[in-house]
């Protein structure tokens, strides 16, 4: 008789032992599940913090000097962003392009992938090729950012002579929770500010883009809460504002541009708003 008998002996002895156990016993199970997932986040963050510090430096102004700021302008379809960006861009030194179909998130879903591999599979040997993950643990995080960095700057980017402050408005943060896809940005461009614009959300909502949806009020307050989140945690790095208020009073804007560190023009951004912009 051993001791598992001995335990199934206690348990018919003592009502409602043997639930305790199972119930410990999941419990065990679970905490050793959750130190698994935690040892995967850790390695995956390292790699990230990795990736982040071996990155290339700012890459310099094509004129002769002066480090890139990055600028990007975070929102949803119908907010106004095309207006902000032109008075971005009418800002000396600043290159703001326009939306770009969200090809970054390629790039995020690409280096997400292939980080989540190689930490699911890299071990104390390096994986041979009779392995079916052959290579991916030693996937060069770094590298890779530096590459992506390089990537994005010189084909989206673009930026001209004198360009000090480079970026672009885009729609599309909703393909990832934008906590993440936002950190990824960071992660390639070390520093990066991000500029949330809003927009009344009936109005919103109401426009061509958005009527056909049955719930689009809902998802669109639901998206912008999101957005406002992911922006706030970013602290002095982030900045919110309100499509309706600087149409309406343009001096509001003053805030965002001595949160940039640039002048307010006060005759230039009536006259960029006297434009109509986008479709």
């Amino acid at each position: 008789m051993g001791s598992s008998f001995l335990r199934t002996a206690a348990t018919a002895a003592v009502p409602g032992l043997g639930r305790l156990v199972r119930h410990r016993d999941l419990l065990l199970r679970r905490t050793e599940l959750l130190q698994a997932e935690l040892d995967r986040l850790t390695l995956h963050l390292d790699a990230l913090r990795s990736g982040a510090a071996g990155a290339v430096p700012p890459l310099p102004d094509p004129d002769g000097g002066t480090e890139l700021r990055y600028l990007f302008v975070v929102t949803y379809g119908r907010s106004g962003s095309t207006l902000l960006m032109s008075l971005l861009d009418g800002t000396a030194g600043y290159c703001i392009r326009g939306e770009n179909g969200g090809v970054l998130h390629r790039l995020f879903e690409y280096h997400s992938a292939a980080l989540d591999a190689r930490v699911q599979w890299a071990g104390d040997e390096p994986l041979t090729s009779r392995h079916p993950w052959y290579g991916i643990d030693e996937y060069p995080p770094a590298l890779a950012v530096a590459r992506m960095r390089q990537l994005v700057t010189e084909t989206l980017l673009r930026p001209g002579p004198g360009t000090r402050v480079a970026g672009f408005k885009e729609i599309r943060w909703w393909q990832s929770p934008p906590e993440e896809y936002l950190g990824f940005v960071e992660t390639l461009f070390p520093g990066a500010r991000f500029i949330l614009n809003t927009r009344n959300l009936v109005d919103v909502a109401r426009s061509r883009w958005n009527n056909h949806a049955p719930n689009a009020l809902a998802d669109l307050a639901l998206l912008e809460g999101r957005l406002r989140e992911a922006v706030d945690t970013r602290g002095e790095r982030g900045y919110h504002v309100h499509f309706d208020d600087y149409v309406e009073d343009p001096s509001v804007l003053r805030g965002l541009f001595d949160w940039l560190g640039e002048e307010y023009d006060e005759e230039r951004v009536a006259a960029t708003l006297a434009v109509r912009h986008s479709f």
